[in-house]
């Protein structure tokens, strides 16, 4: 664990970085777009924050324990990947670039699957339909349980190593998201309420009603987030690398797997999925999940090379 300490600093300085860059863009895209944001509502994650580095700085300089200043390091980087990718979604809505329901639900048709007859089978069961519920929302709480497995474990290389994969995927998702946006499939099929009397989703027609404020311009401040993406799936994404990352854990995998195979199996009617979006997001996560160990080897012998760097200047200096 000792020698993996440079290789540690290293990433952590390469995450904190990237996540600067995506707040600058933020900050530009908003003001570009002329959004603003309503504090009051889903954004009080920012009051949060501060207080997870503050615990992290507490625990790394003036009463040092490892685990816990690493654990609240990643709760923070993870919480503001998250928070800034959806932040992302509203200015890039406003891009306004056709909605591909119609393709989306064509590939669904010509994989042989049936939406709504989907829909029908779950809402038949109201204990279905609570366990989907259940099971969709249950991803909230797989973000930190990921986090305390791997710090705890010791596994930290491993945890930056996750962070990356869903930086990676978010990235991907948010392009994806762009030039193919969605307002998902209840609201492209016209579904009417008594078909999901008993399933209360998650997500309905909220995201058209967003998506098109977005679009018309009839919202300057954003108060409440709603998520906005439809193709690819981001819960499915988060799914597969829950999975991945807790692996490891054999008195964890089979359990873990199990909730995400049934988180998996809730999306298209809890979030508004199309299978396909289904799809899409379990080739995301597996691109995300290849290439992060390869990018993290590029980070380290970039850094390696720029310290190599300095220190010949130093050297040269003397």
């Amino acid at each position: 664990m000792q020698d993996a300490q440079p290789r540690i600093a290293v990433n952590s300085r390469i995450l904190w970085g990237i996540i600067a860059l995506m707040a600058t863009t933020d900050v530009f895209a908003y003001r570009e777009t002329g959004l603003g944001i309503d504090f009051h509502g889903s954004f009080r994650a920012f009051f949060i924050l501060p207080l997870i580095v503050a615990v992290q700085f507490y625990y790394r300089y003036f009463r040092p324990d490892r685990w816990i200043a690493t654990g609240a390091e990643s709760c923070a980087q993870i919480a503001s990947i998250l928070l800034l990718g959806m932040m992302l979604t509203y200015p890039l809505a406003t891009l306004a670039f056709p909605y591909q329901d119609h393709a989306l639900h064509a590939m669904d048709v010509w994989l042989g699957l049936d939406w709504q007859a989907y829909l029908d089978f779950l809402n038949a069961s109201p204990a279905l339909g609570l366990l989907s519920k259940a099971v969709y929302c249950s991803m909230q709480l797989q973000y930190p349980l990921v986090i305390l497995a791997l710090t705890a474990s010791s596994r930290f290389l491993r945890l930056q190593q996750y962070i990356l994969t869903v930086l990676i995927a978010l990235a991907m998702t948010l392009v994806i998201f762009t030039f193919m946006p969605a307002v998902g499939a209840y609201a492209y099929l016209r579904v009417p309420a008594e078909h999901y009397a008993n399933l209360a989703p998650i997500v309905t027609f909220e995201q058209m009603q967003h998506l098109e404020a977005m679009r018309n311009g009839t919202w300057s401040v954003i108060r409440d987030m709603e998520g906005l993406i439809s193709f690819p799936s981001f819960h499915t994404i988060s799914a597969i690398l829950f999975s991945w990352a807790l692996f490891p854990f054999k008195k964890l995998r089979w359990w873990v797997l199990t909730l995400n195979a049934a988180l998996i199996a809730s999306t298209p009617v809890q979030g508004a999925h199309y299978f396909i979006d289904v799809l899409g997001g379990a080739l995301v996560a597996v691109f995300a999940v290849l290439t992060a160990p390869h990018l993290m080897r590029a980070f380290e012998r970039f850094a390696g090379k720029q310290s190599a760097g300095w220190q010949q200047g130093l050297d040269a200096a003397e």
